[in-house]
């Protein structure tokens, strides 16, 4: 797979014609350093607002819901980002065909990390499971989710590693410095909050809690002393037993106090950390019901699942840059979000679908929430449900500009980019009022949605803001 030049279009033809991209980053700039970076809060939106404000009509019609549309397309996302750094950040398009027979084509697009053949590899594993089980099952069989779950423990080894910050975990090279402790030594700072969050009264329910927190201390403890010839075994045993611990609805009250704490005074360091620590512990959750959760998708929706195909865009090439808010950023990248809009208009414009009953996908997952541009991007590109975003700007963030968009698409493009600029100037205060006063904490990039749900996690639905945000 070949790397694709994100510079092809001549200067009368460029989306930047009116808007020159050095003016653009210079407005990224004055905004990161009115805000720390973060000019809005971590966010969540609904699909039936999205869907009631977008023109549909002319759509062909999708089986699958958008809700679950997103969901399947997060959790695939979530599988790709197999490695550490922004390299691994994987988005994931749903391509669905009618006819002649259903079928389910996932679209990935990363940085670079999806050029490994491994991780390839283990995704064609995962979707062979998933086809076998929609063809031959119509239950969740749970032989059929340990066997998924030991494909994507076996994936997913060295970033489970780092989830657990493991001593057994080799750090990349740029994370050589970081000193931060085992997650296990973290847990302890969690019971500690538990006394501020319940009263006397609720002794049973802060029992619970309190016994739950101590289960995954140890276990996540004792998996350090364990030999490493034993590690999917163990990984499989923790991983189970903390969806388990999540599920329970004495920690998805612990979660939801946890957060309200923040809103009705000021966030301290100490419950950041806290939440940080409980969005770790998700996050290893996750791969379970990751596994769950794809298998009951593809009983539900057996006849696209009995069908998977699996598709990789070839990322575009980095672009030098001398504008940036850090003095280390150097380079400019074509987040995987907007390499994947691209790459369906493209299509639009060459009459390139390979099915004319072929509706065209309307989510993005992502294995990290949407950056700040991207968020803003999809928003006034209009073609993509833009379902969360952390509200965090990259400036090493750009778009595609290229010789093959048709005037349609260029003329699009430059109206999108226009949008963006004008909001990130409205944002800063050069112009209209500004954003807020006050500077939000480091969301984490990364959250799961998962059964534990949104109110859990912080972040607003429908588009409200969050209180305050997570620290990252």
């Amino acid at each position: 797979m070949s790397w694709k030049d994100p510079r092809t279009a001549s200067p009368e033809n460029s989306i930047w014609l009116n808007l020159p991209e050095d003016t653009f980053r210079q407005h990224l700039v004055e905004l990161e350093a009115k805000t720390n970076s973060i000019p809005m809060d971590p966010q969540v939106f609904s699909p039936d607002d999205w869907l009631s404000t977008s023109a549909r009509e002319s759509e062909q019609p999708h089986i699958l819901p958008l809700a679950t549309e997103q969901q399947i397309a997060d959790d695939f996302a979530f599988l790709a980002a197999v490695t550490e750094g922004a390299q691994s950040v994987a988005a994931v398009c749903l391509e669905e065909r009618h006819s002649p027979t259903p079928s389910l084509t996932l679209r990935f697009a990363t940085l670079d990390s999806l050029l490994n053949s491994n991780i390839k590899d283990g995704l064609q594993s995962i979707l062979q499971i998933l086809i076998e089980h929609a063809s031959n099952s119509t239950t969740t069989n749970p032989p059929v989710v340990e066997k998924l779950l030991e494909i994507i423990i076996k994936l997913h080894h060295p970033r489970l590693l780092a989830r657990l910050r493991s001593t057994k975990w080799s750090k990349p090279t740029y994370l050589s410095k970081s000193h931060k402790k085992p997650l296990y030594a973290d847990i302890p700072n969690l019971l500690h909050r538990l006394s501020f969050l319940f009263s006397k009264s609720e002794k049973a329910l802060l029992a619970t809690i309190k016994t739950n927190l101590q289960t995954l201390h140890t276990l996540y403890s004792t998996f350090e002393t364990l030999p490493s010839s034993t590690d999917h075994s163990s990984l499989h045993h923790l991983i189970t037993t903390s969806c388990t611990i999540l599920n329970h609805p004495s920690t998805k009250q612990f979660s939801q106090r946890l957060v309200s704490s923040q809103k009705t005074r000021k966030p301290t360091p100490q419950v950041a950390s806290a939440l940080k620590t409980l969005r770790q512990i998700e996050k290893i959750a996750s791969y379970r019901r990751v596994a769950t959760s794809l298998l009951k998708a593809s009983t539900t929706y057996r006849s696209l699942f009995s069908n998977l195909r699996i598709a990789f865009l070839a990322p575009y090439t980095a672009i030098p840059t001398t504008i940036a808010y850090e003095s280390w950023a150097k380079t400019l990248h074509v987040h995987a979000e907007v390499q994947l809009a691209v790459f369906y208009d493209l299509q639009t414009t060459s009459n390139s679908s390979t099915s004319p009953d072929a509706p065209r996908p309307r989510a993005i997952g992502t294995s990290k929430w949407l950056c700040y541009l991207c968020y803003r991007f999809l928003v006034s590109h209009g073609r993509f449900f833009p379902s969360k975003t952390h509200g965090r700007v990259f400036d090493q963030w750009t778009v595609p500009d290229l010789v093959e968009y048709g005037d349609g698409v260029r003329e699009r493009y430059r109206g999108v980019v226009r949008e963006v600029d004008e909001v990130v100037r409205r944002e800063s205060g050069e112009i209209g009022e500004g954003v807020e006063e006050g500077w939000r904490l480091m969301p984490m990039t990364s959250v799961d949605l998962g059964p534990w749900g949104e109110e859990g996690m912080g972040v607003a639905r429908e588009g409200e803001r969050v209180e305050g945000g997570v620290a990252g």
